[in-house]
């Protein structure tokens, strides 16, 4: 799982990449953590659960994110082993 700190550096390259500041990102993630805790999608649902009802911080998101994302991955290598 991802630090604070790379979590931070990772804020700030995708700040520089869209030539945009820090805050605009923090703020664009914010407005995306906010819809997808109003989704009815069962996923997300669930997946909003780890949070207990509470708005993580954009740190918290991106690191239960990137922690999907890798469960996700392992669970492709796994399957894609046995063919």
């Amino acid at each position: 799982m991802l630090a604070d700190k790379s979590m931070k550096n990772i804020i700030k390259e995708t700040a520089k990449q869209n030539n945009v500041s820090v805050k605009e990102v923090r703020c664009e993630i914010g407005a995306a953590i906010e819809e997808g805790m109003r989704s009815a999608n069962p996923y997300a649902i669930e997946f909003w659960k780890q949070f207990g009802g509470k708005k993580p911080t954009v740190e918290q998101f991106l690191k239960a994110l990137s922690a999907c994302v890798a469960n996700e991955i392992r669970l492709l290598q796994r399957t894609f082993r046995r063919f």
